[in-house]
């Protein structure tokens, strides 16, 4: 969530400085002082009930469902690197949940004493405010990286594995989590729990150099991976549209080959299905560039063993070349509608981050919003921190609706559970 939003949007005036020693000297000006401190916090009626009885069950909702997502994504059925990507994304969502949670929870309720309001201003000050930006960030680099290595695999299969060794990977992953803690990590020397226990800004804060270093990581950590997103959207529709055509137009040639008699299928076979190398005669080339790698050797091997079948005698040749053929049709054709619901998966997936990421692009303070403390302004942050809220919530709905793998790795992982249940 934007941290600058809620920080802004929620006017803190409490109490009691801690660091004040009583004295017989100031005994009677640490009286006056705490005489003058207000108790309460200040918020609007509406931000109470949408932080405190919406925001605060939508982050216990969200944190369940990450959970579940991890666990299911954790199955070892998940071998795809997009999963793995995914699993890291849902790790990220559980934590932002709880530190939400634990936002609403205290900011939205009345301190009881002022040693409990100074707690609030601390957690809200050297928790919530920094580690809320990191864990934006991480999802936002880890959103572009799952959407990139899905748009790699779509549309250059063959490079996927050069371009995504194990060593790229972990280099990318160690840049998705040690770029956000280091750019955010001015963010705990921003504010402090200041006199009466205000939320007060520090000397950093105060300078031009703060102004212009907020600035550029809004551009990188927010402008930027909007653009890349939508550009990669939009590439990843265009393959999808293109592979469906290209699909059809090889599922009717497989089609008409099942039906053709044995002793016709021969050639057809081999001028359809594969193309003869010079070298030995069994190698293949993939009859579909839109094709993932661990697909495209599949259909290799299957068409490696129709090509080798061109060597048998006649009568053997005849019982078992129709066998093949239907079971690479059914593979090819089932191999590319798993490829087509991952892809529209991620589709999905990132259209609805850039639903909550694009309206928080505009909270940035005096980019649209000159005042902060209007009510204007309130209210728009109370709008773009409940999408954004929503968006790590819905992708369990998501996943279960794109991707049948999904659906039957949970259905398992259920009744496992009720049937231990039961049986105990």
């Amino acid at each position: 969530m934007n941290n600058n939003v809620i920080l802004s949007s929620t006017v803190l005036p409490v109490d009691y400085n801690l660091s004040l020693r009583t004295t017989n000297a100031t005994t009677i000006a640490i009286s006056s002082t705490i005489k003058n401190c207000n108790v309460s916090l200040q918020y609007k009626f509406i931000e109470h009930i949408v932080y405190l009885y919406v925001m605060s069950p939508l982050c216990l909702i969200g944190l369940i469902l990450n959970v579940i997502n991890l666990i299911v994504f954790s199955d070892p059925s998940f071998k795809n690197l997009t999963f793995k990507y995914l699993r890291l994304i849902a790790f990220v969502d559980c934590i932002t949940c709880i530190l939400v949670f634990i936002y609403c929870i205290t900011n939205y309720t009345r301190p009881r004493t002022l040693n409990d309001k100074y707690f609030r201003i601390w957690y809200l000050v050297n928790v919530y405010f920094p580690l809320a930006n990191i864990t934006a960030a991480c999802n936002v680099l880890l959103t572009i990286t799952v959407t990139i290595e899905r748009l790699v695999s779509v549309r250059w299969p063959m490079d996927k594995q050069r371009l995504f060794s194990s060593n790229r990977i972990l280099i990318t992953l160690f840049i998705c989590f040690l770029f956000p803690i280091l750019a955010n990590s001015i963010n705990f020397l921003v504010y402090k729990v200041g006199e009466c226990n205000n939320l007060s800004l520090t000397s950093i804060a105060k300078t031009t150099a703060y102004e212009y270093f907020g600035m550029c990581k809004e551009i990188l950590l927010r402008f930027i991976p909007i653009c890349i997103l939508v550009f990669s959207n939009c590439l990843l529709l265009s393959t999808v549209h293109a592979a469906n055509k290209k699909f059809k137009s090889h599922k009717r040639p497989l089609q008409s080959i099942s039906k053709i008699p044995a002793a016709t299928t021969t050639t057809t076979t081999t001028t359809t299905v594969f193309r003869p190398s010079v070298s030995n005669g069994c190698d293949t080339t993939p009859i579909n560039k839109y094709l993932s790698e661990s697909q495209s050797q599949t259909d290799n091997l299957l068409s490696r063993s129709l090509s080798c079948e061109s060597t048998l005698p006649t009568n053997v040749k005849q019982k078992t070349l129709s066998f093949p053929i239907k079971l690479f049709s059914k593979i090819h054709s089932r191999k590319q509608q798993q490829e087509r619901q991952l892809t529209i998966m991620l589709v999905w997936l990132s259209t609805l981050y850039l639903c909550g990421q694009i309206p928080m692009l505009f909270a940035y303070p005096n980019f649209v919003f000159k005042d902060v403390s209007k009510s204007s302004y309130k209210y728009y942050a109370l709008v773009v921190n409940l999408l954004e809220l929503t968006t790590y919530l819905a992708n369990f709905f998501i996943y279960v609706r794109f991707t049948s793998q999904f659906q039957q790795v949970f259905r398992t992982k259920v009744e496992r559970i009720v049937f231990c249940f039961v049986r105990n």
